[in-house]
């Protein structure tokens, strides 16, 4: 190491209680590689750098940002950081991610480093190793922490850390549009950022931020999310039996949660492509003890939709602001205020509109051991959305209320083995619009209470039990309900590097809780109070280079309680997955599935159907901070239903009409991705991109049409082709 004129080192442990994580019986990572860092061949002199790491469960460093440290020695270091190795921070028996800081101090080649100030060096921090062996470099002025974070990942669900979502080709650096990547999930129209989970109905399917639900979290069009990318902290989707925190959705739930407010420096970032631009900062208040932040999106997309989609017209807007202080020495206030615009023209007749306003006091409360928050929401709610003509648009469906909500939530560990979640809230929403397809409902209000709580219990380091229970009250278009949703999850481990995971629930959804998706009606099952039943069972293993695949078989039923009908799917799932931060990274996801509906009596193919749906994604890291991408997306054609005169809808007339099944040609796209990127002294940053979505100039088959004439005719999406050149940088 010394040779190299660069060593490594960390300073005192501190474990880092968080609300989020489960039992704290935490062992940090330790170092298990001798990788040195090198003497950058430009450098002058002596510098000292430090680095922010991301450790995850495999021991692999899967993100290297620097928060100390000018070039070119932050380059060096974090080239030197990339290809550590560490025994992945425990807790128990099970591997966990971990956030740690290092230094990486370097010492000209000509000159030898400092000798220790006492004739035995000081040991190396608990859990941190000195590479090759050699005694740590001293620290800084100011003492290093190593925070290690025992990050809880729920049982069931996907989780994406936001160091990966920026190199998901296609998804234009948007941490929420990876899950288009996920098993389970295909798009209502490629590239429209609205999914059938499982066969079940975009309408379904809820969307939260921080806990908060909201009506979309995608903007229409080219589908950036309605947050800045720089406030997304991670993305989880939860595609069945989600965690008791969660209700009022009978199908899947797509959740985000926000980086929690930085007290200690001020950053930003800015992104500016072809069709929006977006810009985010942040910075301390009264000395650390608070924090202001800022963020917005435009969408100027009037000349893009005029050249590649003419008969469209679409504009979005969104913003964040939020400000937090520290009251005495542990408890903290917040303010969250953020909100979003979409609106899709057809032939200048409104298709699609969705505005939403939130904003959330919260105040929080350490307790023994855990976290008590008290939060009072705002919200405004004006969406509509109409089905397409040739001429422009026809029936509608459209909402517009505001509401309010208050709620309790209890994080808690109250044993080394055992961590409480529960929580209750109480909302109301006054809706003065309320139609669907000519159906036009009084003004109404709707009321709706909820308890919930569950358990995360570890009786051993091999087990992991979730039992867990919501119970739901609500009033809503002058009806009462009760809905009991008894959930429970379990993971065992069954060999090193393997365990099982089970997963059933059940979920309950109100008729005026339902999202809207464009050129799209609900459903009648949609415009019904529904019941959900929900199980898979799924085993995951980590396999040889750092690779992990999980398999999932699932069933879900969804009942409609006003209607005679029902929706119902079953298949296979397999997810398998190389972190992007590794050299060449990716996922593979495939899906096999069957959904049907039935109504009345009479069961068909539902139109979320897709038989095979297959997503790969590959990112490859070509050094000096060039990295490439691309990602392919297939699925089988969707089921139609046609009236034709003919038994085979061929061309021809007779006295009869017969009603023909079959299915659409498959589809597929590809998408591609270049980035470049240059780094700075003191963490500054700038990327230039090049990126295009549907490279290949693919049409998709939407449907069918049928004539005596011509027979029976497949209609298709006009082909979107989305070029992007971007910039984008950070402080």
């Amino acid at each position: 190491m010394r040779a190299c004129g660069a060593a490594a080192s960390a300073a005192a442990v501190a474990l880092a209680p968080d609300a989020s994580a489960g039992p704290r019986d935490v062992t940090p990572p330790q170092r298990q590689d001798h990788a040195e860092a090198v003497y950058p061949p430009d450098g002058k002199g002596g510098a000292a750098v430090v680095l922010a790491l991301v450790v995850d469960p495999t021991g692999t460093v899967t993100e290297v940002s620097v928060r100390e440290g000018a070039s070119p020695f932050a380059e060096a270091a974090v080239a030197a950081a990339r290809a550590w190795r560490f025994a992945p921070a425990t807790r128990g028996d099970g591997p966990i991610p971990a956030r740690i800081l290092a230094v990486v101090t370097f010492h000209a080649p000509s000159q030898a480093p400092p000798p220790p100030s006492t004739p035995s060096p000081p040991p190396p921090a608990p859990g941190v190793q000195a590479p090759g062996g050699a005694s740590p470099a001293p620290p800084p002025e100011e003492v290093v922490q190593v925070a290690v974070k025992g990050e809880h990942e729920e049982l069931g669900t996907i989780h994406i850390p936001r160091a990966e979502t920026r190199f998901v080709p296609g998804a234009f650096g948007d941490p929420f549009r990876v899950v288009e990547a996920l098993p389970g999930l295909a798009p209502v129209i490629s590239g429209l950022p609205y999914f059938y989970v499982r066969g079940m109905s975009p309408e379904n399917v809820g969307y939260f931020i921080d806990g908060i639900k909201v009506p979309l979290l995608f903007h229409v069009g080219a589908g950036p999310s309605t947050l800045a990318p720089a406030l997304v902290d991670s993305v989880d989707l939860f595609p069945a039996a989600y965690p008791a925190r969660y209700g009022r959705f009978a199908g899947a739930v797509i959740a985000g949660e926000t980086a929690p407010p930085n007290m200690d420096h001020a950053h930003g970032e800015f992104q500016v492509r072809g069709f929006d631009a977006d810009a985010f900062a942040e910075t301390p208040l009264d000395r650390g003890r608070g924090s202001a932040l800022a963020a917005a999106r435009y969408g100027y997309t009037g000349l893009v939709t005029s050249i590649v989609a003419p008969d469209y017209a679409l504009g979005y807007w969104d913003y964040q602001f939020r400000v937090a202080h520290r009251i005495g020495p542990t408890d903290a206030l917040s303010l969250f205020v953020f909100g979003a615009y979409d609106e899709l023209d057809y032939k200048k007749s409104p298709t699609f509109r969705v505005e939403y306003h939130r904003a959330d006091l919260r105040y929080d409360h350490p307790v023994h051991e855990g976290n008590l928050r008290v939060a009072a929401t705002f919200s405004y709610d004006d969406t509509l959305t109409a089905e397409e003509t040739d001429t422009g648009t026809g029936a509608q469906a459209a909402l517009k209320a505001p509401g309010g909500r208050l709620r309790v939530e209890l994080d808690q560990h109250v044993s080394p083995q055992a961590w409480v979640r529960a929580g209750a809230d109480a909302g109301v929403s006054r809706f003065t619009v309320d139609s669907y397809d000519g159906v036009i409902h009084a003004p109404h209000t709707d009321v709706v209470g909820g308890l919930y709580g569950d358990v995360v219990w570890r009786p051993t380091s091999r087990v992991e039990v979730v039992p867990g229970v919501r119970f739901d009250a609500y009033q809503a278009r002058g009806e009462t309900a009760l809905a009991p949703q008894p959930r429970l999850s379990a993971r065992v481990k069954i060999a090193p590097g393997v365990a099982s995971i089970t997963a059933v629930g059940m979920a309950h959804q109100e008729p005026t809780d339902e999202v809207f998706v464009p050129a799209q009606l609900p459903n009648v099952i949609d415009e019904s109070p529904r019941q959900s039943y929900q199980y898979s069972e799924a085993i995951e293993a980590l396999l040889p280079a750092r690779m992990r695949m999980r398999g999932t078989v699932f069933y879900s039923l969804v009942r409609a309680t006003e209607v005679a009908g029902r929706e119902q799917s079953a298949g296979i799932e397999v997810f398998l997955r190389r972190d992007f931060t590794e050299r060449l990274g990716g996922f593979v996801s495939y899906t096999l599935s069957r959904a049907e509906t039935t109504l009345n009596g009479q069961t068909s193919l539902s139109d979320g159907d897709r038989t095979h749906v297959v997503s790969v994604v590959l990112g490859y890291d070509l050094g000096n901070h060039w990295r490439v991408g691309t990602r392919v997306f297939f699925e089988t054609g969707r089921p139609y239903q046609q009236m034709c005169e003919t038994p085979d809808c061929s061309a021809g007339e007779s006295p009869g009409l017969y009603t023909v099944h079959g299915g659409l040609p498959p589809f597929y796209r590809l998408d591609v991705r270049l980035e470049k990127r240059w780094l700075f002294a003191e963490g500054r940053w700038l990327a230039g991109t090049v990126e295009c979505f549907n490279t290949l100039y693919k049409d998709e088959p939407i449907g069918t049409s049928y004539g005596p004439q011509q027979g029976l005719t497949i209609n298709t999406q006009s082909p979107v082709i989305l070029p992007s050149v971007g910039l984008e940088g950070g402080f």
